[in-house]
């Protein structure tokens, strides 16, 4: 739990727009995670937090605070994370709707990079996760999405997502 908490501390700098202070609750949120007791002898209630989930937040983070490539990479670690031979990836099968909201997230940075068709993929992934679930929170990342990805309207791609979702 202290890991989650430094991650939500360090979401909570990036959307003030405090680079260092973002950074030093990243590292501190890695630190106690990997320092943590395993999952598997903490609170049940406690099931979701792993290493992937703190890697999402972090992602998010680095997108608030305009590093979107940053953001990706984190992103990509969330994916791939692993940690005392245990799979530690974010589990988006399990959870829908963060998984469409990081999905969004992912696409806003490819956005911001220029890869817009990348963007467009990653928003398609979105939706699909979306497919059933009913979320202010999902609905919210993905209308944000859609009104960044209109500016791009005239690429073929774009305009196919605006419409499968209007």
């Amino acid at each position: 739990m202290l890991a989650m908490l430094h991650a939500r501390a360090c979401r909570a700098h990036a959307r003030a727009g405090d680079l260092r202070a973002s950074d030093r609750e990243a590292n501190a949120a890695l630190d106690a995670y990997s320092n943590a007791i395993p999952l598997t002898e903490d609170l049940p209630s406690l099931y979701w937090v792993n290493l992937g989930e703190i890697f999402q937040l972090l992602g998010s983070s680095a997108l608030n605070l305009g590093h979107p490539a940053r953001a990706l990479h984190h992103f990509q670690q969330a994916a791939t994370a692993s940690m005392a031979e245990l799979r530690e990836s974010y589990d988006g099968d399990s959870f829908p709707r963060g998984a469409a909201i990081y999905e969004a997230r992912a696409a806003e940075a490819h956005l911001e990079l220029g890869a817009i068709e990348r963007a467009v993929a990653v928003a398609h992934l979105a939706v699909e996760h979306m497919g059933g679930v009913n979320s202010a929170r999902g609905s919210t990342a993905l209308a944000d999405l859609r009104t960044k990805l209109r500016v791009h309207q005239g690429v073929p791609e774009v305009r196919s997502f605006l419409e499968f979702t209007a």
